[in-house]
Parts: structure tokens; C-alpha cells; sequence
């Protein structure tokens, strides 16, 4: 007979250390358990006792610009808004002495004009509109207020025109094209309104001249930033497909992975069933008295094809195991252990309540699943969820054995704590939901994971028996 192989014992993980203080910082998610994707859960979420780890990546296109608050705004955003407002700080102590002394603007409206048109800069990072109506404005104000001497840039002086130019190329860089565009037809039409003033001082030909390399010097910038935003957008675009794709074929590998543990869970069942023929079928002709020569022939035929596929499943086994592993003899789990399984889970200290009929239908690879869809959703709450009140139901659906477990919110500390104790957290393995819904889909059952209204987690498995054997019976237990 072929010596059984099982992928762990049917005892729960080690649980998590008695709770210990909250970690300082919360996290971000708790959504995915099982082997839990990277990230710490974060503060309030539901506490899971199931992974979700086969999540299927969305088509979002490219991601949001974060906020300065953002954790990841940090190195683009905290440098933008430095050299923003350092150039703005820059243009106004210069542009203000410029305005009152060669432009004759009353020192008072100096610094309103240097207020607006400077101050346009930060606020168009975070409004970009009022800041190319602060500029325009402030512009209009200086054409009003301020006259052209002989010899001086007129009616955009060079600090305005770098105002002007910056601005645009800010904007355009930052995806806001409508605004600079509007920002550099502004910067042509509103300071040569000002020009036909009476009495600015200015010839026609300086107005043009000003005007013309105040639009050119705009323009090169508003269209290098909006090349810039072009490169960014494409290669965000392109960095999220092949994350993407990364994270497809990482799902793809998980499931794989867990088909193939599976199938190493299975040849124990069917090794089984295969040594139980070939025992029968040999001992046939001595058992049975008065058999004829061609039924004992037939018998002796059942017995040696019994031994070659057995032995064929023993070259199969030998290409599923992992190389690395070490040959497991352990009979596989079922129904009769589940008793078993919440007594180990009981003597960690979890709360746990347990209802499993005394008789369940279906046969050895019904339990195994039931078994292991139990052990995995249990093992979550220990981890994630320690000390969370917890219920457990195996009970004859009819056709089917439904398979729940539901735990409550944890204590804050509790969840904390068992995420610094267990070094799996962090890790994603795929042994969580994905495991658990490969294991269901072998019987053509369903398994559905999600948070409950209460914060706590929920998983419910559906495990079909048509067809199959009566089970093992387990014994009843209601506390």
C-alpha cells in the first residue's frame, strides 16, 4: 500500500503571543488574509478570517498625482511645492522695488500687484484657475497703475515675464493644459489692452517686441511641460499594465501552486481506494470458495491492474511533490477530525463555539475539503483576529455540507499584537481564500469571504455530496 502524503498536520498554526500593546501605526488594509498580501491592516477594518489574496488587478488607467499628505508624496510633491513657492518668494522681492521705482507704481499697490502675481504660483498647485486669474489680474493692475520709462521692457516687464512663463509650464506639466493655454493667450491680450493707455511712455515697436518674446518664452515652456506630462502619463500608463500583468500571473502562479497541493492531497484518497481493490481482488480466489478458473483469471487481471496504476501513481506523486519538502506520511483529515481541530483551537485561548452534526454526507474528499476550508479559516482568525469571539458550523445542508466560520471584531490590541507576532503577516502565499475556493471547486462547491456588519469576517463553503459515498461520522458537538 502507498504511504499517504499529506501537505500539514491537521493541527492549527502556532498562535499569536498574549495580546500586547497597539502598534503606533495603523496600516492599510485587513481586507486580504489567508497569507495576508503586504500591508499592516488598517485601524477599524474588519478583522478577516479568510485571505483574499486572488484578487484580480483593475484596469484604473493612470493613477492619481497623490497629495502632499500622502505617504508616497514624497520625493515629486514635497519638491514641487519647494521650488513653487521659493521662486515665488524669489520674483516677488524682486518684482516689487521693479514695479515702485522704474515703473512708478505707488509702493502700496506694488506689494498688492507682487502679492498677486507672485502668490499665483502656489495657488495655482492647488487652484489652478484663481491662480491664472491672481496673475491676470495683477497684470492688469500694473498697466493701469504703472507707466513705461524709456528704454524698459513695456507692458510685461522681465520679472511678469517669467511669472508668466513659469505659471504656464507649471500648469501644463501638471495636466492642466485648458489653463495654460488660457494663461498664455491671457498674457498677450491683457497687456496689450494696457498698452493703448494714454501716457505709458511705450513706442509700438517696444510693445510688439515685448510682447511677442513674452509669448514665445511662454510658449516654449508651456510646451515643455506639456511633453513632460505626455512622458509621465505614458510611462505611469505602462508601468501599471505591467504590474498589472505581474500581479495576473502571480494569481496565476498561486493557483497553480495550490491545484498541485491538492492533487497531492487527493492521490492519498485514491491510493486509498486503489489498495482496498487490489486486496479484495487478490484475496478473491482464496475467500471464495468454487470459483471457476475465468472469474479467478478476472480477479487476478483486477489486482495486477489495481498494483500498476498504483504504481503509476507513484511516479505521479514523485512529480508533484516539492523537492524541497520532505515526505509527509500522515493519514489526511476529515469529518471525524474536525472535533479534534476546535479542541487544539480551544487550548490557544480562542472563544470558539462549535456546532458539527454527529453524521455528514459525503465522502473522504468532501471531509478533506470540509476539513481544510475549517483549519484555514481558523488559523486567520488566530493570526489576525486573536481573542475574537468565534463560531463554527459543519452541518448537513441536505446535498451539501455547509462549512462556516464567522468571528467578531478583535480587540484592538489583540489584532495588533497578532500581527507582530506572526511573521507570516505580510507574506502572500495564496493559501488563504484562493486555497480555500481551489479546495470547494474540486467538489463543485462554492465558498464565499467577506466582512461581516458587526467588523468581524465571514467565511461560508458549500461542499456538494451527490454521488458521493455516506461520510465518516463525526462526533457532535454543540457548545
Amino acid at each position: 500500500m502507498i504511504a499517504s502524503t499529506a501537505p500539514e498536520p491537521p493541527l492549527p498554526p502556532v498562535p499569536p503571543a498574549p495580546p500586547g500593546p497597539p502598534d503606533a501605526r495603523a496600516g492599510s488594509a485587513s481586507a486580504e488574509r489567508g497569507e495576508p498580501r503586504s500591508g499592516e491592516p488598517a485601524r477599524g477594518e474588519p478583522a478577516r478570517a479568510g485571505s483574499s489574496t486572488a484578487r484580480t488587478a483593475k484596469s484604473t488607467g493612470p493613477r492619481r498625482r497623490p497629495r502632499l499628505t500622502d505617504s508616497e508624496a514624497w520625493p515629486e510633491q514635497v519638491l514641487t511645492w519647494f521650488g513653487v513657492v521659493f521662486t515665488a518668494v524669489a520674483l516677488f522681492a524682486v518684482s516689487v522695488p521693479l514695479d515702485a521705482t522704474i515703473y512708478g507704481v505707488h509702493v502700496a499697490i506694488a506689494f498688492g500687484i507682487g502679492f498677486l502675481q507672485a502668490g499665483s504660483l502656489p495657488i495655482a498647485m492647488r487652484w489652478p484657475w484663481a491662480g491664472v486669474g491672481a496673475l491676470l489680474i495683477g497684470q492688469a493692475l500694473l498697466g493701469v497703475f504703472g507707466s513705461a520709462p524709456v528704454g524698459a521692457p513695456w507692458p510685461v516687464p522681465v520679472a511678469q515675464m517669467l511669472l508668466f512663463a513659469l505659471l504656464g509650464g507649471l500648469l501644463a506639466a501638471r495636466g492642466r493644459t485648458v489653463p495654460a493655454v488660457v494663461l498664455g493667450l491671457g498674457g498677450v491680450l491683457v497687456p496689450l489692452a494696457a498698452s493703448f493707455l494714454p501716457d505709458r511712455g511705450a513706442t509700438t515697436d517696444g510693445v510688439v517686441a515685448n510682447l511677442v518674446t513674452s509669448a514665445a518664452v511662454s510658449a516654449v515652456l508651456i510646451g515643455i511641460g506639456h511633453a513632460g506630462d505626455v512622458a509621465r502619463r505614458h510611462f505611469t500608463t505602462v508601468l501599471d499594465e505591467e504590474r498589472r500583468q505581474g500581479a495576473a500571473e502571480h494569481e496565476r502562479r498561486l493557483i497553480a501552486e495550490e491545484r498541485t497541493r491538492i492533487a497531492r492531497d487527493l492521490h492519498d484518497v485514491v491510493a486509498h481506494r486503489m489498495s482496498v481493490i487490489q486486496v479484495q481482488a487478490t484475496s478473491a480466489p482464496y475467500r471464495l470458495s468454487g470459483l471457476d478458473d475465468a472469474v479467478a483469471a478476472e480477479f487476478g487481471e483486477i489486482a495486477q491492474s489495481a498494483r500498476d496504476a498504483m504504481a503509476e501513481m507513484r511516479e505521479l506523486l514523485a512529480v508533484l511533490r516539492d523537492p524541497e519538502g520532505e515526505a509527509e506520511t500522515a493519514p489526511q483529515p476529515g469529518f471525524a477530525d474536525l472535533t479534534r481541530l476546535v479542541a487544539s483551537v480551544r487550548q490557544t485561548g480562542l472563544p470558539l463555539t462549535a456546532r458539527i452534526d454527529d453524521r455528514l454526507p459525503g465522502g473522504a474528499v468532501v471531509g478533506q475539503v470540509a476539513y481544510r476550508i475549517a483549519q484555514e479559516a481558523l488559523s486567520n482568525v488566530l493570526r489576525h483576529a486573536a481573542g475574537a469571539a468565534t463560531t463554527v458550523t459543519v452541518v448537513d445542508a441536505g446535498a451539501a455540507v455547509a462549512v462556516t466560520v464567522e468571528n467578531h471584531a478583535p480587540d484592538a490590541s489583540a489584532a495588533a499584537s497578532a500581527r507582530a507576532d506572526d511573521p507570516r503577516t505580510g507574506r502572500d502565499d495564496g493559501h488563504g481564500i484562493i486555497g480555500m475556493r481551489e479546495r470547494a471547486r474540486l467538489v463543485g462547491g462554492t465558498i464565499e469571504a467577506g466582512p461581516t456588519a458587526v467588523g468581524g469576517f465571514r467565511v461560508h463553503a458549500l461542499l456538494p455530496t451527490a454521488g458521493s459515498a455516506n461520510g465518516t461520522s463525526g462526533a457532535d458537538n454543540r457548545s
